[in-house]
């Protein structure tokens, strides 16, 4: 049997998805949603969110509510895309050891725990980028991206992988598009090892962290919103990691009349026991 692989795979553009769902052996979703979605039996989904920050800071939040009730378990982030470089060659690729924004100047420095792949600089930018200025890879969607699904992960599982289409000899306006699906396709290799570490890091998280099944329980009781849901995986995770499981246990037996409630009971009794 094959490795559970928790991967969330977000591409900007159907291009993009094209040679992965080849790659992986993915089925296409042909539920109506927002956005064009990909599965496979063995846990990964690849989502195509559309060009730009907002459309993929969108896609990221969909897919997070659709797994709020995953048992609990956290999943790997990787975005794949194409992106423009000064003077690297076409169809060379790295992952992203640090991203920044253009337009607010910040950065983030994804945690690098994969051994094998190439690493680089990524800049997000508003607009296509022309002269590259600096010595990064530049595209439009990274630093949403990362952002917003470190709020459902762990750092050092969300990554960002990019396959340089365009620079200085070769500018943006003259991309043929239809040599992007063949591009990423040549960096299977990178892209396996990739997709596998991080699947494996997951399932070590994962198991490493189970929740009590009082979490479970509660969830079957009351209603929670995905923020709440975080908040009490937190609160079962305290708990579990100071041998309180037991307290828990007796918390979650007496129904509270909301879940805001519940939430503030479970962190009053522990924050009293830590206290203690």
């Amino acid at each position: 049997m094959k490795h559970p692989m928790p991967v969330n795979i977000v591409v900007a553009h159907a291009l993009e998805a094209k040679a992965l769902v080849k790659m992986l052996e993915l089925e296409r979703h042909h539920a109506s949603t927002d956005f064009v979605e990909y599965s496979n039996s063995n846990k990964l989904r690849l989502l195509v969110s559309g060009i730009g920050k907002e459309a993929i800071a969108a896609g990221v939040t969909y897919l997070s509510e659709q797994q709020a009730s995953d048992n609990g378990e956290i999943r790997a982030w990787l975005n794949i895309g194409i992106a423009g470089h000064r003077d690297a060659s076409l169809g060379s690729a790295w992952l992203g050891n640090k991203i920044t924004d253009h337009s607010s100047g910040t950065s983030a420095y994804p945690p690098q725990l994969i051994e094998g792949v190439e690493v680089g600089s990524v800049v997000t930018v508003d607009e296509p980028e022309n002269s590259y200025p600096l010595n990064a890879a530049y595209e439009m969607e990274a630093s949403a991206f990362y952002a917003e699904a470190t709020k459902y992960s762990t750092a050092e599982l969300v990554q960002v992988f990019k396959v340089i289409s365009d620079n200085l000899e070769n500018p943006v306006s003259e991309i043929d598009i239809r040599r992007v699906p063949g591009s990423i396709a040549a960096q299977s290799p990178q892209l396996l090892i990739l997709i596998e570490r991080m699947s494996a890091i997951a399932r070590e998280y994962n198991s490493n962290q189970r929740l009590p099944g009082y979490f479970f329980e509660i969830c079957s009781q009351i209603h929670l919103t995905v923020n709440q849901k975080l908040q009490l995986r937190r609160l079962c995770q305290r708990y579990k990691a100071l041998g309180l499981e037991k307290e828990l246990g007796r918390v979650a037996g007496r129904k509270a009349s909301d879940a805001r409630e519940l939430i503030q009971q479970l962190t009053e009794r522990i924050d009293r026991i830590s206290e203690a």
